[in-house]
This record gives structure tokens, sequence and C-alpha cells, in this order.
């Protein structure tokens, strides 16, 4: 979101609820086992994640991954 004080006036004035989270955004080639090699770096380490989002367009080289978890700094030098 480019303006995040808009963002929250606008789902407030709509009657949603919303909460604030800070993320790890990956980018990851969009091949088989991409998601699971990486995921898998990050249990070695013991960073579990809490919840996950992803998303592809048919025929992209890469993939993006947007992860809630339990330690992102640990995480983000995982690449």
């Amino acid at each position: 979101m480019d303006n995040v004080r808009k963002g929250k006036k606008a789902l407030s004035a709509a009657g949603l609820s919303y909460t604030e989270a800070d993320v790890l955004l990956e980018v990851l080639p969009n091949v088989a086992g991409a998601l699971g090699y990486f995921t898998g770096k990050l249990a070695r380490k013991e960073i579990n994640i809490n919840s996950s989002w992803g998303t592809a367009l048919q025929g992209a080289k890469k993939a993006t991954i947007v992860l809630a978890a339990s330690d992102l700094t640990g995480a983000t030098y995982l690449r």
C-alpha cells in the first residue's frame, strides 16, 4: 500500500478491522520445489512460519511469497 494512512481510513470507514504486522517478502524462482527449499532453510534455523501468502502469474519466472515468521531478522539473511 502506498499510503498507509489512507488505507487505514478507508478500512475504518467501511467498518472493516485490520491488523498490522511486519512480514518477509521473498521472490523465488517459479519452479517446482523452490518454496520447499526455502522453507526447509527456515526449518533448519528453527524459524516458524505463522502464516503465508503467495502468488505467481502463469508462465512467470518468479513467484512472490509473504511470510509472517517467528524470526524475521534471521529469515531475511537466509537467501
